[in-house]
């Protein structure tokens, strides 16, 4: 690579800017010997592996194993020992997406290019050596962090990294990906660092809400719940219970106002608690339980195993009702607020305190999220993001195409939107919001915002037609 663009802003840059220099690619039968002379030759630490069909990576790492290990002939084919199941990107994708990957799918270095062609090799270190942010220190320190105290330290850049992409303009979804990354990282270290002996085999640890749907983007509240095996130690939960909320506090993540929090003995019990839990929000849908069960189906696994949460997941499927009455209420909290936009298209704004301001949460956000969640749960869609949710019900045909797109560009906006005036906010006093002057916007935004709401608006329609919503009150 180029030293020469070592100031390319990470997170606003593509692959193609890191101007990769031409792969090394060897023939799937040339010998580890040969191989190792020329990597040795060309100072290398890995190179491109090819044979008839497809590429592959071998790496001084491989070549070692195979020698030391293995014992095999230094005449062996490299073929038998490359890595032919590759992580691929292409040149077109941003650096911080290339970075999530690795840190996702923990590997050092990524493919560049797609199936038929490739374009180069790039490594964590290099990727690494061009950051101008926070992002590497953030995630080095988390996978490193040996104490309570260390972990601590790592999480203090997040709020950095958070406020320089949405300075530079990344969308919401892309941030949101990141951080969601950042969190359950946290989360898995934390719960390494504190679960006693054997107990993450036994548990699931899941989170909640916005951060269950992969959509939170600076620290909320702690929505989070246990799940235990039937082998499981009580005590041992409530006790890991306590210190994983206890660490979570320390770690920047306030307290859940509502106690949905694995502290809650309701939201901490084993499989055939949850399996109860369930059976009572479905039989008895009042207004609170259906509530519960809106913030448990937004659920995710973070750390431990996923088979409790999956048995969990399984039940609550199993035993909801094929009576269009218990959606229809399930769904009716879409209409709780009214969309800010009137007559002509002109935008419904507050008076008094709030004077020219309107709520993007209830008005556009929240609209959308529990739409779509309605929508899913009636159809079982296991993934909790809203995106994806809304790519399955165009999948499964319950959306049609051009509404899905519609309503993730209004989505998308609206989050941006919604980002930024908490970011204001948190900067201004240190407070939240959901509240945005519409005149600070610029005419192009106003259009934006206008056709986003037009979209809630008709979303609205479809839901109150599609569950019956007036017929049932």
């Amino acid at each position: 690579m180029d030293s020469e663009n070592s100031d390319v802003p990470l997170l606003t840059s593509r692959i193609r800017d890191l101007n990769l220099t031409k792969p090394v690619i060897l023939d799937a039968r040339i010998s580890i010997r040969e191989a190792a002379a020329k990597m040795r030759a060309r100072r290398l630490d890995a190179l491109l592996v090819r044979d008839e069909t497809r590429h592959g990576v071998l790496t001084s790492a491989d070549i070692r194993d195979a020698l030391a290990l293995s014992e095999l002939p230094v005449e062996t084919p490299i073929g038998s020992i490359a890595t032919w199941k590759l992580v691929m990107v292409s040149p077109d994708e941003l650096l911080f997406k290339a970075l999530l990957l690795m840190t996702k799918r923990a590997v050092n270095r990524v493919v560049v290019g797609t199936a038929g062609h490739v374009s180069g090799i790039l490594g964590l270190s290099e990727l690494l050596s061009f950051l101008t942010n926070h992002a590497s220190l953030t995630i080095q320190r988390i996978l490193r962090a040996a104490s309570l105290a260390e972990l601590t330290n790592a999480t203090s850049h997040q709020p950095h990294l958070v406020d320089s992409l949405i300075s530079k303009g990344v969308k919401a979804r892309h941030i949101s990906r990141l951080v969601r990354e950042l969190n359950r990282q946290v989360f898995e270290k934390a719960a390494k660092l504190l679960a006693p002996p054997d107990l993450l085999d036994h548990i699931s640890i899941v989170v909640m809400g916005s951060e269950g749907r992969g959509e939170q983007i600076i620290k909320s509240d702690q929505d989070n719940g246990l799940i235990a095996d039937e082998n499981c130690s009580g005590e041992a939960c409530q006790a890991f219970a306590h210190a994983f909320s206890m660490a979570l506090t320390q770690l920047g993540y306030p307290l859940c106002p509502g106690n949905v929090m694995m502290t809650n003995p309701q939201w901490s019990g084993r499989i055939s608690d949850y399996e109860t839990l369930i059976r009572s929000w479905v039989r008895e849908p009042s207004h609170t339980n259906l509530m519960q069960l809106a913030i448990f189906f937004d659920a995710r696994t973070v750390a431990g195993q996923s088979g409790p949460w999956r048995s969990v997941r399984d039940a609550l499927f199993e035993q909801l009702p094929n009576d269009p009455s218990f959606y229809a209420h399930f769904a009716r909290p879409m209409l709780s607020f009214e969309t800010p936009l009137g007559i002509f298209n002109r935008f419904i704004v507050e008076k008094g305190e709030k004077q020219g301001q309107i709520d993007l949460k209830k008005g556009g956000v929240f609209p959308i999220v529990h739409g779509v969640r309605s929508l899913a749960l009636e159809h079982r869609l296991k993934d909790p993001n809203t995106i994806h949710r809304i790519r399955g019900l165009v999948r499964r045909g319950v959306l049609e195409t051009s509404l899905g797109t519609d309503l993730i560009d209004a989505f998308d906006f609206l989050s941006g939107l919604r980002v930024r005036v908490k970011r204001e906010a948190r900067l201004r006093h240190g407070g939240e919001g959901d509240y945005l002057l519409v005149d600070d916007l610029g005419r192009l935004e106003k259009e934006y915002l206008r056709d986003s709401l037009g979209v809630v608006d008709g979303f609205k329609e479809l839901i109150t037609h599609h569950f019956r919503l007036r017929q049932f009150h």
